[in-house]
């Protein structure tokens, strides 16, 4: 089978490897299409050394050979799930950490594992029916945590990024206003005691940096809900917040990570259930489609985000 392996800082190649072997609770799949995730973008760019690495971990596939424990699947089911080392034409999963794929979905937008992300994140997040709620950072993140916050009962949703195309993929995607960072409005921020009437009831920080964190710590409202949703791995990983104030204003801070397998197979089925019932747009935000041998370009446009990037994905047929 054709693999790409990643060699050196932001390079990959293609090479020739044997099927993945499976155990009696493991399928193996033949990979149809597989996301590029932010969360292996530090990996691609430094190459991980030492390792030669086969990235990828939002595939969907079809089904080619089943352990003997295996239950409930069978050969020819297309499924999605926490599968790993994805970009490749075969690769091998856990069948307790998969789902089938309605046949009505497109594998684009059938991606079970950033899916799983976004649905288990916002039920983590906290919205009562009518509350305000500002998404820091229109990613993809961004976008589908925003979809997912009116999904909830969110009554206003305010964007805030510092792209224009941001800004206006927000609006395409039922944003009620949006702002770059130095237009946020007195009214929703509270950084001083006589300021307890401003701010905003929840506050998504999805831009994975130290100036949307400070952002969405000033815009939270006192006994506010501040989620954090956005991947922060720049400098390893270091943030600096300002806990008077997060501590004055008694918020609450959310992770809105999940780290349960279960939980993951979980959200991917209500989201996918969604998404067939025309509730998610997940497909309008897979706007970049590479082959197995263009890994770097797809990584080099998460990286650059070219005109009308929101998501990447590998699809091999």
């Amino acid at each position: 089978m054709r693999v790409s392996i990643l060699t050196g800082p932001a390079q990959s190649e293609i090479v020739e490897m044997s099927l993945p072997q499976i155990n009696d609770d493991e399928v193996l799949l033949e990979v149809s299409a597989c996301g590029v995730c932010a969360s292996e973008l530090h990996g691609w760019e430094n190459g991980l050394p030492g390792k030669r690495k086969i990235l990828g971990h939002e595939p969907v596939g079809i089904i080619k050979q089943l352990g003997q424990n295996v239950k409930g699947f069978a050969v020819g089911d297309r499924v999605t799930g926490l599968i790993y080392e994805a970009f490749a034409e075969f690769t091998k999963a856990d069948y307790r950490n998969i789902i089938k794929v309605p046949e009505q979905l497109d594998d684009l937008e059938a991606l079970g594992e950033p899916l799983s992300c976004l649905i288990s994140g916002a039920n983590r997040t906290p919205v009562n029916p009518g509350d305000t709620v500002a998404i820091i950072g229109t990613g993809f993140m961004g976008l589908g945590f925003m979809q997912l916050m009116r999904l909830k009962g969110a009554g206003k949703i305010i964007v805030v990024d510092v792209r224009q195309e941001g800004l206006d993929n927000a609006l395409r995607f039922g944003a009620d206003e949006v702002m770059f960072p130095d237009q946020v409005e007195d009214k929703y921020k509270v950084v001083e005691w006589d300021q307890m009437d401003r701010g905003v009831d929840v506050v998504v920080e999805s831009s994975g940096s130290q100036a949307g964190l400070q952002l969405a710590g000033e815009m939270t409202k006192v006994h506010g809900v501040l989620s954090v949703v956005g991947y922060h791995q720049a400098n390893q990983g270091m943030r600096n917040v300002n806990m008077q104030l997060w501590n004055w204003k008694a918020i609450t801070v959310v992770n809105a990570h999940e780290r349960r397998n279960q939980v993951h197979v979980d959200s991917m089925n209500g989201g996918l259930a969604m998404i067939n019932q025309g509730l998610y747009n997940m497909k309008d935000m897979i706007t970049h489609v590479y082959g197995l041998d263009q890994v770097d370009e797809a990584y080099g446009a998460l990286k650059n985000k070219p005109s009308g990037f929101i998501k990447a994905v590998i699809k091999f047929k």
